[in-house]
């Protein structure tokens, strides 16, 4: 049996695992089971109720498939150069081109690709692929593929109920199918390799989304989580590219227990992003309790913090190139879920205690209530700062818009740690923290030129900007070059001065900013619009 190793949960928090097998409603489970599964168009949907949630109907007007014409192969092209390498689950674009897939699934990717496209609206492809998947009732891992991408494109454009309802629907469907299940792949993979990988791709990057959209939502536990993990984990993006010299799929246990051999044992950045996903759904579980365990708080945090020394030399460096240049884009994801986890559960326990939640607008900034501290707060502070820094580190190693779109999530809330810090320091400390918003506001300003959603959060992170750190620069006191970073002194000094305590500061300022929508306003209280942000 594969490790069940950092999954344990508290029974009043989430389903016990135990006692699902999958997650769906009760109709289906009393459903004849599935047939094996087909070429999409020899298998039909035999149970609608699956779907949880609804789909929501076309526009009337715009059932009507939009005119492809010449456009097909451009925006083919645009997801497998954008998008692809950040969510590669599908079949590469060559052999995604020869085979046989669903309308739904070709629409699902024609819409993506129309948001990557500049001077092409991505309204009529959106319509499209609701009407494809809508008319797609098939019971089949393609549909489940276009489910989910369609979410994380939802996502992108910032219509969360949406894309909330698609993944529910994705998650419903691979339950029911199985493909949480080791053999699933290679049962259903026509016999092709990269078939088998795609589908086991599919399984991961599902566990990966909804743990993502549960840690936005700040919910305590995911779906993807609470059935029993045994599909095989997924080759180096290399192989899968080639299409030949598929390794054996190695399982969860297996991975688990590399740390125990003398020598490293290197497996695929999709199994590190995997087991960031897993760290995250502990964080979750604990992060906004006040009652949790100190021993389970310093379990938790030991998996945050030690998890960086069990990668390999060859995964150790984020900026390694692979593919003509291109750094690890999953490696990236994994460090960016790792430093966004260790902000939720270290920032409801730390000093910042001026922050307010905001509204549920804003689901990028999963702000926590105040929670008693489990070490010293000036400890949690100190994690907190480190993991606001490594966000804007990887937000330095590439400001191509390429990446996931939920980097934009990982900005917004790494500038508005940074932010507070600012607020709580004294003014020569407001020149480091400074350089790195300034940063993270760059890299939103070139992700919001593809994401709608990274645009709102560009607005939102330079609103709150303009306030802590429009300053005259000559008025900031250069540091000591013998001055550590963080201030650790809080209520006296070996010089005799008395300092603040940082929880007495009064920064309620930011209240009211904080619980502003996305978007910001202008003095006279009128939004105030991206372009106008952009000539700021």
């Amino acid at each position: 049996m594969p490790s069940r190793r950092g999954q344990r949960r508290r029974t009043q928090r989430r389903p016990s695992s135990s006692n699902i097998s999958v997650a769906v409603p009760s109709t289906i489970a009393e459903s004849p089971p599935p047939p094996a599964v087909q070429p999409y168009t020899a298998q039909s949907w035999l149970g609608p109720q699956a779907l949880t949630q609804p789909i929501p109907a076309p526009d009337p007007l715009l059932d009507q498939s939009v005119q492809i014409g010449d456009h097909e192969s451009t925006l083919i092209e645009l997801y497998f150069a954008k998008f692809h390498h950040a969510h590669p689950i599908l079949v590469p674009k060559l052999t995604y081109c020869s085979l046989p897939l669903p309308d739904s699934l070709r629409a699902v990717v024609r819409f993506i690709g129309s948001i990557l496209a500049a001077n092409m609206g991505s309204e009529q492809y959106k319509h499209d692929a609701i009407y494809a998947l809508k008319q797609d009732l098939t019971w089949t891992p393609y549909r489940v593929q276009g489910l989910l991408l369609f979410a994380i494109a939802l996502h992108s454009i910032n219509e969360q109920a949406e894309a909330q309802s698609y993944l529910s629907n994705a998650v419903d469907l691979a339950n029911v199918l199985g493909m949480n299940r080791y053999g699933f792949a290679t049962q259903h993979g026509e016999g092709n390799a990269m078939l088998e990988e795609s589908f086991r791709r599919t399984w991961w990057e599902l566990f990966f989304i909804d743990g993502m959209f549960a840690a936005l939502q700040q919910r305590s536990w995911f779906r993807c989580n609470t059935v029993e993990l045994k599909a095989g984990l997924p080759c180096e993006d290399p192989v899968f590219l080639a299409g030949t010299g598929f390794p054996t799929a190695p399982t969860l246990s297996q991975f688990d227990n590399r740390v125990f051999e003398d020598e490293d044992i290197n497996f695929s950045s999709y199994c590190y992003r995997t087991e960031a996903v897993r760290i995250l759904a502990r964080v979750l579980a604990i992060a906004e309790d006040p009652d949790v365990e100190k021993d389970e708080f310093t379990a938790v945090d030991n998996a945050l913090a030690g998890w960086k020394y069990h990668l390999p030399p060859c995964k150790a460096d984020i900026a390694r190139t692979v593919n003509a240049g291109e750094p690890d884009e999953l490696m990236f994801q994994a460090h960016l879920i790792i430093n966004n986890a260790t902000i939720m559960l270290h920032l409801p326990r730390s000093n910042l205690r001026s922050i307010h939640p905001l509204t549920a607008e804003a689901t990028c900034c999963p702000w926590s209530r105040p929670l008693a501290p489990t070490f010293s707060q000036h400890n949690h502070l100190m994690k907190v700062t480190a993991a606001s820094q490594g966000l804007s580190d990887l937000a330095a190693l590439r400001s191509n818009h390429d990446h996931t779109p939920f980097l934009a999530c990982g900005l917004i809330m790494g500038s508005l740690v940074q932010l507070s810090i600012c607020s709580l320091h004294a003014s020569h400390c407001i020149s480091q923290h400074r350089e790195r918003v300034m940063l993270m506001i760059g890299v939103l300003k070139a992700l919001g030129r593809v994401w709608p959603l990274a645009q709102l959060g560009l607005s939102q992170v330079r609103t709150y900007a303009k306030e802590v750190l429009q300053r005259p620069v000559d008025t900031m006191a250069a540091p000591l070059p013998s001055e550590p970073i963080l201030e650790t002194p809080m209520n006296g000094g070996a010089d005799g001065e008395t300092h603040e305590d940082f929880t007495q500061i009064d920064i309620s300022w930011m209240d009211d900013l904080l619980q502003q929508p996305m978007g910001g306003l202008q003095p006279n209280g009128t939004p105030l619009s991206y372009d106008t942000f952009l000539n700021l």
